[in-house]
C-alpha cells in the first residue's frame, strides 16, 4: 500500500466514523423530539383509571367525552347542550385599501382583524369602526371529563377536532333575535346579508362535540396535555 494510498484511506475511515456518529445523534434526538408527539410512540391506557407510572408519558386514550356544564356564550344566550367547546367566530365588514404601482383603491371584505382605515391616506374618506363589538372567543363546559383524565380544551380542538355548529334565531334571546340574520346557519347583523354594509358583523360558531374520541397527550396527574405545548424550542 502507498502512502497516498494509506492517507485516503484514513479519511474515508474518519468521515465514516463521523457519519456513523451523526446518524446515530440525530436518530436519538429525532426519538427524543418526536416520541413526545407521535402517535406511534404513545402508549394506550384505559380511560376509566389513571397509573400513577404514566406521568409525564405520552398516552392514548379513548372513550366519551362528558361534560358536567355544557358551554354557553353569555354574550348572545346562545347555549349548545351538545358541546364540550363552543367556538365564536367573528368578523366585520371593512374597507380595505389595496395599492399597486402608486395607485390605491379601497374595496370592502369581511376581515377577523380591526383594519386601521386611519392609514388609508388623508384623501380617503371611508372610516372603519375602531372596535369590534364583540370578539371572536371560546367558551369550555365545566366538569368535561375522557373517562377519569381531564383533557386541556387546546387538546380537545387539536385532537378531536371542531365541527361547525349552524345556528338558528330561536336559539337566541328575541332582542339578539332582532339584530341578526341568518344565512347558512351564520349570524349576520344586517337585514340583508346578501348586501353587508361597514361595520356589520358576521358569527359563526364551531364545537368539539361530546361523542367518542381517541386522544393522545401528554399525562399530567388527571390532565391530558396537548404534546405541541410541551416541547422545548
Amino acid at each position: 500500500m502507498n502512502q497516498r494510498t494509506h492517507k485516503r484511506g484514513v479519511i474515508l475511515l474518519a468521515v465514516g466514523t463521523l457519519v456513523g456518529l451523526f446518524v446515530a445523534f440525530g436518530l436519538r434526538t429525532n426519538w427524543q423530539f418526536t416520541g413526545a408527539g407521535s402517535s406511534g410512540a404513545a402508549i394506550a391506557v384505559p380511560a376509566d383509571s389513571i397509573d400513577a407510572g404514566n406521568e409525564g408519558r405520552l398516552v392514548s386514550v379513548s372513550g366519551r367525552l362528558t361534560v358536567e356544564q355544557p358551554p354557553e356564550d353569555p354574550e348572545l344566550g346562545l347555549q349548545v347542550p351538545d358541546a364540550i367547546v363552543l367556538v365564536r367566530e367573528v368578523e366585520m365588514f371593512q374597507w380595505r385599501q389595496a395599492c399597486s404601482a402608486g395607485s390605491c383603491v379601497l374595496k370592502t371584505m369581511w376581515s377577523p382583524e380591526l383594519i386601521d382605515s386611519t392609514q388609508f391616506g388623508e384623501t380617503a374618506n371611508p372610516q372603519n369602526p375602531q372596535r369590534f363589538p364583540i370578539a371572536s372567543d371560546r367558551f369550555v363546559g365545566k366538569g368535561l371529563r375522557l373517562g377519569a383524565f381531564v383533557p386541556d380544551a387546546d387538546l380537545l380542538v387539536s385532537g378531536a377536532g371542531l365541527a361547525p355548529r349552524p345556528v338558528s334565531l330561536s336559539e337566541l334571546s328575541n332582542n339578539l333575535a332582532a339584530s341578526f340574520s341568518v344565512a347558512d346557519g351564520v349570524l349576520v347583523s344586517s337585514n340583508d346579508p346578501e348586501h353587508p354594509l361597514v361595520g356589520d358583523l358576521r358569527v359563526r360558531y364551531r364545537i368539539v362535540a361530546a361523542a367518542e374520541v381517541n386522544l393522545i397527550g401528554i399525562q399530567q396527574s388527571p390532565r391530558l396535555v396537548d404534546p405541541a405545548l410541551t416541547r422545548k424550542p
